[in-house]
């Protein structure tokens, strides 16, 4: 009689049973998320290729642009957005208020995604460098002068097996992603330049980048730093100018 085992050294028909049941529950209970496909970093333009940022042969996932810092700033997408199905726990965005400001204190999300219909999709493993829209999250009622919806994106840090993905033949269906929301920063150039939506004139960037606002603070505060700092100087001269008045009196 042969030995009884959940575990078998190949993916046999218990495997793919028990991964058709668990894409099966992404299907009726995930949410739609689409994903940008990050393809790797732009080269340099023609001659201008150093040792630390070399010219790479074709644009590949696991290029690195700057050798020195190990960074992949001028990041390349795919024109096409890959959509899947995901899961994750919806929670309360919170501000702490310390002494260096206010700040997203649970600005970080954590997606589960079903492994094979994943690869299958976008024709690899999802990676760091991939952007991720939550549609669900759109908000239609945003006080701005825009007639679109604001959107979500954010950029995959982290990509793990779940511990409650292993079945009980001891073998993964399930990845669990680390997400952190994007900024408007150089990375994602070419995701916020896209239309915010068909045939809109404005980009992602018109919406979503806090830049412009951040641009008019800083101007006003280092207008009205100078205003002080030209006040302060108008009191020294006039206090310098009493000085030398009673000063000449005594004598």
């Amino acid at each position: 009689m042969p030995r009884i085992s959940l575990y078998k050294p190949e993916r046999g028909n218990d495997y793919h049973f028990i991964d058709k049941q668990v894409y099966e529950m992404f299907t009726v209970g995930g949410t739609d998320i689409n994903i940008h496909k990050y393809l790797g970093p732009n080269n340099p333009e023609e001659g201008e290729g150093t040792a630390d940022q070399p010219t790479y042969d074709v644009v590949k996932e696991t290029n690195i642009q700057d050798l020195l810092f190990l960074e992949n700033r001028d990041r390349k997408y795919d024109a096409d957005v890959y959509t899947m199905r995901g899961i994750y726990n919806v929670q309360d965005i919170d501000f702490d208020l310390s002494q260096f400001g206010l700040f997203l204190s649970n600005d970080t999300l954590m997606l589960t995604i079903h492994i094979n219909s994943s690869v299958k999709t976008l024709g690899r493993k999802i990676m760091p460098g991939d952007v991720i829209e939550l549609p669900h999250l759109k908000d239609e009622y945003a006080a701005n002068q825009y007639d679109v919806a604001l959107k979500r994106f954010y950029v995959v840090e982290d990509v793990n097996r779940a511990a409650e993905g292993f079945s009980a033949t001891w073998y993964p269906h399930l990845y669990r992603l680390k997400l952190k929301q994007i900024y408007d920063g150089q990375e994602y150039s070419e995701i916020l330049d896209l239309p915010a939506e068909e045939g809109s004139d404005n980009t992602l960037r018109d919406i979503l980048s806090t830049y412009e606002k951040e641009m008019q603070i800083s101007m006003q505060l280092l207008i009205k730093q100078r205003l002080m700092h030209l006040k302060v100087g108008l009191i020294l001269i006039t206090i310098i100018q009493l000085l030398q008045t009673t000063t000449a009196l005594l004598h």
